[in-house]
């Protein structure tokens, strides 16, 4: 009974982190995904993320293309003072 209790919460989870992914775009998942391994959590990376989106339109950008130039330097930027921002809201 246990077991088959714990396959579906994992199966649930397995549908519900799908479904979540699938909302966010690409640039999202890279960034809060960074953010997160580099020891940010989740909500601050995210929170981060929405914060230099609404400026930046980092969903309309292909960063292959801008690697190593200056926009893309100004977007690591804001995305770093984002973070702190967000850190301070929500704290660690």
């Amino acid at each position: 009974m246990k077991f088959e209790a714990m396959a579906r919460a994992g199966a649930l989870a397995v549908v519900l982190a799908a479904s979540l992914s699938a909302c966010s775009s690409k640039n999202e998942r890279a960034f809060v995904g960074g953010c997160v391994g580099m020891g940010g959590s989740r909500e601050n990376c995210s929170c981060a993320y929405e914060k230099v989106q609404a400026t930046h339109k980092l969903d309309d950008i292909h960063f292959g293309e801008i690697l190593g130039t200056e926009q893309h330097r100004r977007i690591q930027a804001a995305f770093a003072k984002a973070l702190i921002e967000c850190i301070k809201d929500n704290g660690l």
